[in-house]
């Protein structure tokens, strides 16, 4: 006959063993929890830590940005007011070298009164010019197309100076409708002269030293200048000085310095 023989086991014995186990389970769980929540913490502060590090860049950037702008708009203005500084002093020494030119030729032209020599003739044709005429608006009554104005001097050169008289004739020659026409300056004058003075010689002169003529005149519609011809009567000593084909610029006009 077999015998089984069963070892009693004590209930309070056997369930405290398995709630120890759990608790120890329980235990250990929670400890990873802190352990990993501590970690995590720490991650979160060096990760805030290095986002306010980036936020301080990013703040010196920008104020550096801004600063680097204002000193470009600084030195954008600057190099803008010294352009047009430059400008303005270009101008003006253009300005006074066109004023230079003048005297010289005014300085040459009293000098050779002061001091004549006998190689010129005793008249002559000190400058001309004709240019085109612009007008002030409100000054203006007709329409300036084909206006210009024109500017002479006749001077007297020799020793032993009188007075002289006499005509200087200006001729404007150039193409009309595809024809050559040669105008007396005279007929073009504006306003239009009288005929009976249209009809005579010329300009009339009479000096000592130098006389100048300006006026304004008008070219016929459709004319083309393209030479001007110039011829000095003198009275007294039946002299005819003659100055043929100056060039005419569609541009600037005609312009004429004597020798």
């Amino acid at each position: 006959m077999t015998h089984i023989i069963v070892h009693r086991t004590h209930p309070f014995q056997y369930y405290g063993i398995r709630l120890l186990v759990l608790l120890l389970a329980a235990s250990l769980l929670w400890g990873a929890f802190e352990l990993g929540y501590m970690q995590s913490e720490e991650d979160i502060i060096e990760a805030k830590g290095g986002r306010k590090s980036l936020l301080v860049q990013q703040s010196v950037l920008k104020k550096k940005n801004t600063d680097l702008s204002k000193e470009i708009l600084h030195l954008e203005r600057k190099y803008l007011l010294d352009k047009e500084s430059c400008q303005l002093i270009q101008l003006g020494m253009n300005k006074d070298q066109k004023k230079i030119a003048v005297l010289e030729r005014e300085l040459a032209f009293y000098k050779g009164i002061v001091s004549p020599t006998y190689e010129r003739e005793s008249i002559y044709l000190q400058s001309m010019e004709i240019k085109v005429y612009k007008p002030q608006k409100s000054k203006l009554e007709k329409d300036p197309k084909g206006l210009y104005q024109y500017q002479f001097t006749l001077a007297q050169k020799i020793k032993k100076r009188n007075y002289t008289k006499g005509f200087i004739n200006i001729y404007i020659k150039g193409k009309q409708n595809n024809k050559s026409v040669k105008l007396s300056l005279k007929s073009l004058l504006e306003p239009p002269q009288e005929k009976k003075s249209v009809k005579e010689k010329g300009f009339k002169y009479s000096f000592k030293y130098f006389q100048e003529f300006s006026g304004i005149m008008r070219l016929p519609e459709g004319m083309i200048p393209q030479s001007v011809d110039i011829i000095i009567d003198a009275k007294k000593k039946k002299s005819v000085i003659e100055l043929g084909d100056l060039e005419w610029s569609q541009t600037e006009g005609m312009k004429y310095v004597g020798q």
